[in-house]
């Protein structure tokens, strides 16, 4: 089916259809194979998958708008947080929440800084976030939301924030700064502990969004890997939002939104004394929800513990070392050097956006950058290596035959 602008009239059939033909229909529908991945990564590997769906099934009826009161809810989702933070190097009263993705924890925390401020800032006439240029644009988002305002401040030639910039772009409405571990953008982690001590200085809310990093960047450490401290062992970090649906490998919708104390955590809380309803108070923004992701989470998390995700996290290692290798040996195509994930590579010869679209008329789903172009492997762990064959041999055609002087149509490179 190909895809329309034109708006869809359709009204809801006077007849039901069969469970068969509802099944052929989704199937037709179905993107084969690995050349969907991308799509849907990130997740682990089938014995992974079939825990969290397992779990998720069993209680996808279950309403999460219960978390907070339901004693068999609550101490699933309360072990969840308590697994997540146990990562973030916490002290005692750190704790969090869980959210439906990453967009959620990071608007949870702007709303909880937004609150802070207006009782620690008073003076404060409109908001606003300062962070480098790559925070992830959930923040303009949650800005226009929350009527703040996002300054964003020049990287370093390295594609990291600059503690100097960030310094001098605070001003007397800034109630937050920012930064990432990693950023998406360019997979490296902004320097949070000059970052962290500039916010301190500055007394204001201090986030980290490590939406990407949470769930992997613990395990690159346990294995050797030297990364710029990011988390609560940085003086100064007050929240960090974490995805469990990335390194976590858990079922989506699920993230994480973690406090450096509780009492930071009240910020978070919209708590409602209605006259007629009583006391409302929800754990995020969401209401109604499944209470699948959260029961998938505690299972995918108890399944791996921490040896799997170490075995996991050097199998991410192995594949970037085997797309660095085989990309790099493409004429013209060079793999960036990156903290953390996602892997991307540009090419110096062939237009990207080209090879971009000459990898989509093969059938692969992929992700891209436009400033500058590059493309991105958003590899996980249910990625083989027959896929990986595939796609590095695809890309080698693709990109060969445009430097032969074949056709280049240019695509559109996207993130979303």
């Amino acid at each position: 089916m190909e895809p329309t602008d034109e708006k869809i009239i359709k009204p809801l059939p006077q007849t039901s259809m069969s469970f068969e033909a509802i099944k052929e229909h989704l199937g037709a529908l179905e993107m084969p194979g690995q050349f969907a991945h991308f799509a849907r990564a990130f997740r682990g590997p089938k014995d992974v998958q079939e825990v969290g769906k397992y779990a998720f099934e069993k209680f996808m009826s279950d309403n999460g708008f219960f978390s907070l009161y339901l004693p068999y809810m609550k101490t699933i989702e309360q072990e969840v947080i308590a697994m997540g933070v146990s990562l973030l190097h916490p002290r005692e009263t750190s704790t969090g929440n869980f959210t439906s993705g990453g967009t959620e924890s990071n608007f949870s925390a702007m709303h909880a800084a937004r609150q802070w401020a207006r009782a620690n800032k008073p003076d404060v006439k409109k908001p606003n976030i300062v962070a480098p240029f790559t925070i992830h644009p959930s923040f303009q988002k949650g800005a226009r939301y929350l009527d703040m305002e996002v300054i964003t401040t020049d990287l370093d030639e390295n594609g990291r924030g600059v503690a100097a910039n960030i310094a001098a772009a605070i001003n007397d409405n800034t109630v937050m700064v920012a930064a990432s571990a990693p950023s998406w953008h360019y997979a490296n982690i902004d320097p949070i502990p000059e970052i962290a001590a500039v916010a301190a200085d500055a007394g204001l809310w201090m986030h980290v969004d490590g939406c990407i990093g949470g769930y992997i960047s613990p395990f690159l450490e346990k294995l050797g890997h030297k990364l710029t401290p990011w988390d609560f062992r940085v003086p100064g970090v007050m929240s960090i939002s974490a995805d469990l649906h990335k390194f976590g490998y858990c079922q989506k919708p699920a993230s994480t939104i973690f406090w450096r104390d509780a009492q930071l955590q009240e910020y978070h809380y919209v708590a409602i004394d209605d006259p007629f309803l009583g006391p409302y108070k929800m754990a995020g923004f969401s209401e109604s929800r499944s209470a699948g992701p959260i029961f998938a989470a505690w299972a995918v998390l108890n399944y791996l513990g921490q040896e799997g995700f170490l075995r996991l996290t050097q199998r991410l290692l192995d594949l970037k070392e085997k797309f660095t290798a085989g990309v790099n040996s493409i004429e013209g195509l060079r793999m960036w050097d990156v903290d953390v994930m996602p892997l991307h590579f540009q090419s110096d010869k062939a237009p990207t956006a080209a090879i971009y679209q000459g990898l989509m008329e093969k059938g692969w789903f992929v992700l891209g950058l436009i400033k500058p172009e590059a493309l991105t492997i958003p590899i996980d762990p249910a990625l083989s290596d027959e896929a990986a064959d595939q796609l590095l041999a695809d890309l080698r055609e693709v990109t060969e035959k445009i430097l032969a002087g074949g056709d280049a149509k240019k695509g559109d490179i996207r993130y979303a």
